[in-house]
């Protein structure tokens, strides 16, 4: 127990309880989904007293704010990782693929990402995260849609489409339709087909 001690005074003095606790809730978040989360679970497990977290985060909402900023910073990696091609609509449907498969790996990070009772949307940097994770998305539909159209609505619309899509297969919605498929085998089997052939604006 001192050892424990000991060593989350270090980390306090080294600058790293904060990236702990992120850290410890992060984790929380993935084995036990959002319900499972709590301030006293994430200082237990950073090796620090239960005020902590309210001292450097000032509540939940802090601190699950910088999970959430986390989850942004990772699907922007996910969404990011290729290069835009020369078929904007080819982009889309692999950006779209990439949005999906993010949720089926960081079920905890997504849903959290969405929840404005958990996390403070008004600050900045949310904006400025989440902007960044979908400028794929954006660029692809500018490319596609050419000048003079509503970027931000058909943005909207592509977005509100595959963030369905992602919630009904993570809520398990998919094999009710498909033949008892699972989420797994849906998104690698069936949604590339199903992309190809009606989405984002019918067939390109």
């Amino acid at each position: 127990m001192q050892a424990s001690s000991s060593s989350a005074k270090a980390g306090y003095h080294h600058g790293n309880l904060k990236p702990a606790l992120v850290e410890a809730a992060d984790a929380i978040i993935r084995e036990k989904g959002i319900e499972g989360f709590s301030l006293r679970e994430a200082a237990r497990r950073a090796g620090v007293s239960i005020g902590a977290p309210a001292h450097h985060f000032g509540s939940a909402t802090g601190l699950l704010t910088e999970v959430a900023l986390l989850g942004y910073d990772s699907l922007g990696e996910a969404l990011n990782a290729d290069a835009a091609s020369d078929d904007p609509a080819h982009d889309l449907r692999r950006l779209a693929l990439a949005y999906v498969r993010f949720a089926l790996a960081h079920p905890g990070r997504f849903r959290l990402m969405f929840r404005p009772d958990l996390i403070n949307r008004d600050d900045p940097r949310y904006a400025e995260a989440s902007t960044r994770a979908l400028s794929g998305f954006a660029g692809a539909i500018g490319r596609r849609a050419g000048s003079g159209t509503d970027r931000m609505a058909d943005l909207f619309v592509v977005w509100s489409s595959i963030h369905g899509m992602a919630n009904l297969i993570l809520d398990g919605k998919a094999k009710y339709l498909f033949g008892g498929a699972t989420p797994d085998h849906f998104v690698e089997a069936i949604l590339p087909d199903l992309l190809a052939t009606d989405w984002p604006f019918g067939k390109a």
